[in-house]
């Protein structure tokens, strides 16, 4: 290892110049092909409770969710659209896609605009990232900022249940039917006639 100068102010201690260093550890430069986007994550943001107990599966949908955003040159936060199929193929568990969403929600990483389906037509859940800001030049929220230790507790032992009660409950509701829609069995006399 090549020792440290004090006076060469242009060297590191291992004799590469900083602007070597930073060349190979700065952000992609806006000379590639756009297969290098990058998203800013801030050690505040790593450090907090919130980002610190997400379960493995809200991780990764945070993570696809991110993918998104920087998909569309981090301009559409706030009308982000990822699909279910989407989430499972980048590792989120198929069933607890929705406890993902929710998880993420909660501990204010993301907010969601929920979708609505019918007539044929589907409208998609939209996605807001909170710590950047939104498509419409608003500043980040930072909602991720106020779910504090013990709030996460909560939602492990007791929000998360009640999370998945109400997400039971949405949905069609069953119509009773007008009549029997059962067919009452043929006789014996009857069947031996038709054949």
């Amino acid at each position: 290892m090549a020792e440290f100068n004090p006076r060469d102010k242009s060297r590191t201690s291992a004799g590469k110049t900083r602007s070597l260093v930073r060349k190979h550890t700065a952000p992609p430069s806006g000379g590639d092909d756009g297969s290098l986007r990058w998203q800013w994550l801030t050690v505040e943001l790593l450090e907090s409770p919130a980002f610190t107990s997400l379960s493995a599966n809200a991780g990764r949908a945070f993570f696809r969710i991110i993918i998104e955003h920087t998909a569309h040159a981090a301009l559409a936060n706030g009308r982000l659209v990822v699909t279910h199929p989407q989430f499972v193929s980048y590792g989120v568990t198929g069933e607890y896609v929705a406890d993902a969403l929710d998880e993420l929600a909660y501990k204010g990483l993301i907010k969601v605009r929920r979708g609505r389906a019918g007539s044929g037509v589907a409208h998609p859940n939209l996605f807001t990232l909170t710590f950047v800001g939104d498509h419409e030049g608003a500043p980040p929220t930072n909602d991720w900022r106020r779910c504090t230790a013990e709030r996460c507790r909560k939602w492990s032992e007791i929000d998360r249940k009640l999370a998945a009660d109400k997400r039971g409950r949405v949905g069609r509701k069953k119509k009773t039917p007008l009549r029997d829609p059962e067919i009452p069995p043929l006789r014996d006399p009857e069947i031996r006639r038709a054949s």
